[in-house]
């Protein structure tokens, strides 16, 4: 006797998925397609409405899949917005190219200032940060998820700075990290005027370096 499959229709065609219900404690194959779509969608609703928009109906009629798709794979709105917030920090590379401290946090920075502001991310972050207050939930996870594992990226290469004997031996490191991380952060979000190219994010690291380098 066959098992019966669910069919999970995402835009316009449909993706049939063995996730048989007889027997669940063998796990289900999932949906790839479905799962980005449904990522994607609660991503895109965060940016063009705001959190309190955000339902597990309206994402599921923006992704095209089913209420009961989305509860299969998330307990809840809030842990849904967490895996996809925590997407948000996929793109960003673990290395970063040049052959120095200095060349490796331009390179980095310049990473973080080429995000569009029009792009889904870019629209997010502000609204995270107008979020601190109104829904601080919601910003420990973003900040939890998203802001920490960049920091943490940062303050790799802080470390590697001082091991390499470029920078002081008697830096704070987290504090040196905030002071590279905080002002692209922020020239993104409000849109500040930059110079062409690089140059922007050139000069931010010289200008914190001043203080860092090693005398």
């Amino acid at each position: 006797m066959s098992e019966s499959a669910d069919t999970e229709t995402v835009d316009s065609g449909s993706v049939d998925v063995a996730e048989h219900e007889t027997s669940p404690r063998r796990g289900r194959p999932r949906s790839q397609e479905a799962e980005s779509a449904i990522i994607q969608a609660t991503l895109d609703l965060i940016a063009d409405e705001g959190v309190n928009a955000l339902s597990v109906e309206a994402v599921a009629a923006r992704a095209g899949v089913g209420k009961a798709t989305i509860y299969r794979r998330w307990s809840s709105k809030e842990a849904l917005m967490g895996d996809a917030l925590a997407t948000l920090i996929d793109d960003m590379p673990t290395t970063f190219d040049g052959a120095n401290v200095r060349e490796q946090l331009v390179s980095m920075l310049e990473h973080i200032r080429c995000r569009s502001t029009d792009s889904c991310a870019g629209r997010i972050f502000p609204r995270m940060a107008a979020y601190k207050h109104s829904h601080p939930e919601l910003f420990a996870i973003f900040g939890e998820r998203v802001l920490a594992p960049r920091r943490e990226r940062v303050r790799a290469l802080v470390q590697r700075g001082i091991d390499d004997g470029e920078l002081r031996a008697d830096l704070d490191v987290p504090l040196a990290a905030t002071l590279l991380f905080a002002p692209m952060l922020y020239i993104n979000m409000t849109g500040m005027p930059q110079r062409q190219d690089d140059q922007t994010s050139q000069m931010l690291v010289d200008l914190v370096l001043d203080g860092l380098r090693k005398r």
